[in-house]
């Protein structure tokens, strides 16, 4: 059963209300590539040099590969809501989503849909967003943020603090030279532990945000994955399809 989205919203507010360590995250078809290559046949291996590529990882760095697969399994495992494909969704690399629950036992989760994220999405031109149990989750908080833009502007519209931060690279920004590492992964890991009086963490970092939002629930904090719907707390929308029919819409 894949729970509503303002029924998992809820979930999240009383979660750090109460000060109840939690992680929601999203498994999509990138992770569904990422973790299954190897394993399901009908992955092949161009889908997943492309992945690592725009997770801006090394081809060479095939232990730091594996222990990516590791961690997320793992998060998947540990998560409190686990975002998946709904069942007419399940096209493109979605169409691996059952056989990849079945495969790594991950059949007996609480599910949400993959695109509760969608709820966070800042409504073009305006200081609001699309959901209002979510801009109430980001109101009168002290706030983590772990994504590769900076959103001060609007989590202070919200009555909110950005006490803790970091500023990743670009999903598939494809620098030679600036590549995420497990280096990049201790530096994240060393601030969510040495952050202090932070209510909750919200986390745009691809694939990468899900070890993040496990690390932040291990480490008695909340987590939210919320993906490319942060672009728009920085008022960019044109990196995604849903993103570019949006501002069409609301530009009319």
């Amino acid at each position: 059963m894949i729970i509503d989205n303002n029924t998992l919203l809820n979930i999240m507010r009383s979660n750090i209300e109460n000060k109840i360590s939690s992680s929601f995250i999203r498994k999509g078809d990138g992770e569904n590539i990422f973790i299954g290559y190897g394993i399901i046949h009908a992955i092949k291996l161009r889908k997943y040099l492309k992945m690592v590529k725009i997770m801006n990882l090394r081809y060479s760095h095939y232990q730091f590969h594996h222990y990516i697969k590791r961690e997320l399994i793992s998060a998947f495992y540990n998560c409190d809501y686990l975002g998946i494909a709904p069942k007419n969704h399940r096209h493109g690399a979605w169409k691996y989503e059952s056989e990849v629950l079945e495969r790594f036992n991950l059949k007996q989760k609480k599910y949400c849909d993959m695109n509760f994220h969608l709820e966070f999405i800042k409504v073009p031109d305006k200081n609001i967003l699309v959901n209002s149990i979510a801009e109430k989750i980001i109101t009168n908080k002290n706030i983590g943020i772990i994504s590769c833009h900076e959103v001060d502007s609007l989590i202070n519209n919200f009555n909110s603090t950005i006490v803790s931060s970091y500023k990743l690279i670009k999903q598939g920004e494809n620098n030679l030279f600036n590549k995420i590492t497990l280096n990049t992964y201790n530096e994240v890991f060393k601030l969510i532990k040495n952050s202090l009086n932070v209510d909750l963490w919200i986390v745009g970092a691809g694939i990468h945000a899900k070890i993040f939002c496990n690390y932040i629930k291990n480490n008695k904090g909340v987590a939210i994955d919320i993906g490319s719907s942060i672009d728009t707390w920085a008022n960019i929308y044109n990196h995604r399809g849903h993103l570019r029919k949006l501002y069409s819409e609301y530009s009319k």
